[in-house]
């Protein structure tokens, strides 16, 4: 049982984390001040994590098609896929042009509140997933994180008590 409630918390906890940088790059590019941009943060995430499916979905065909625009005649290329093909390829292209101008006019008129507001939705998912983290792990951290605390502990504890570390004061 516990097995399963700790790949259910690492599971919570990574989806977490990639959806901090995700609300923190949509809030970059949402209108308004620092609420709205946070807010938009929050409840523009379902619908690109969606887009962000359908574009992951979609690069083969887009691939194909860009690649039969470079290499099929004109007349080959139009019976193929049809006089569209070229205005859905930019269509799909331009949808990035769209939000990096967006995030650039965010940023060059209104630079502390964006920065503020991809901070604070970025912080609060992360600290989401830290929780379920500390939750998983118990409290005690990670296998890595306790051997790095004891080799630390021996590494740095035999220099505490080796002869050049020796208070002066303490024998006065």
């Amino acid at each position: 049982m516990r097995l399963l409630a700790n790949m259910f918390l690492f599971i919570f906890e990574l989806c977490f984390k990639l959806a901090a940088s995700l609300a923190a790059i949509i809030a970059m590019a949402a209108q308004g001040g620092v609420i709205s941009k946070v807010a938009a943060g929050f409840y523009s995430l379902p619908e690109a994590v969606r887009e962000i499916i359908w574009w992951v979905r979609n690069i083969p065909e887009i691939g194909k098609i860009v690649n039969d625009y470079n290499t099929l005649t004109a007349a080959n290329f139009n019976q193929k896929y049809g006089s569209g093909a070229v205005n859905y390829v930019m269509d799909y292209l331009n949808e990035a042009v769209d939000y990096l101008q967006q995030v650039y006019l965010n940023i060059s008129g209104q630079p502390v509140g964006t920065v503020s507001a991809a901070v604070v939705v970025f912080l609060i998912f992360y600290l989401v997933a830290r929780i379920a983290r500390f939750v998983r792990q118990e409290g005690q951290g990670s296998f890595v994180t306790r051997f790095e605390r004891r080799a630390g502990d021996r590494v740095f504890k035999k220099k505490e008590n080796s002869p050049e570390h020796y208070d002066s004061t303490k024998w006065t």
